[in-house]
């Protein structure tokens, strides 16, 4: 990997649906070598996919949460509730970390009530402490 895949990363990053002509330009190379360096990437398992950036203000998300929960001692395991808290459609993501806390969930709302709706329902799992996110 050298600066010129760097560079290429980065315009991905930025806008992942950027046409290999666009960034052919910026870097100095034709959209087939834009291409080839691309492919190669993905197949060396750099670029890993693709993602969709969502405006969820517009589909009626008001409140997003980091929750940090401790899973209670002699209920479920730490892997089998982040499994199960994973799937719920709330969930943006669901990491397990280090420190007092076992869980850290990122959480999209529809309101201040959906998400103590949401709290409520794993309080089965443990005690959480939530952090509403002001400003992205």
């Amino acid at each position: 990997m050298d600066g010129l895949d760097k560079k290429i990363l980065e315009m991905l990053h930025i806008n992942a649906r950027e046409s290999f002509a666009t960034i052919g330009k910026e870097v100095g190379l034709s959209a087939p070598a834009i291409g080839k360096r691309v492919r190669q990437m993905e197949e060396e398992g750099i670029i890993e996919g693709y993602a969709l950036k969502v405006n969820h203000e517009k589909l009626g998300i008001e409140t997003k949460a980091f929750i940090t929960l401790v899973i209670h001692r002699g209920s479920i395991g730490t892997s089998d509730a982040q499994k199960q808290i994973r799937a719920m459609k709330e969930v943006q993501s669901c990491d397990r970390i280090t420190g007092d806390d076992c869980i850290c969930i990122l959480g999209y709302f529809r309101n201040n009530k959906h998400l103590v709706s949401f709290l409520e329902k794993i309080t089965t799992y443990g005690t959480s402490k939530t952090s509403i996110i002001l400003e992205v």
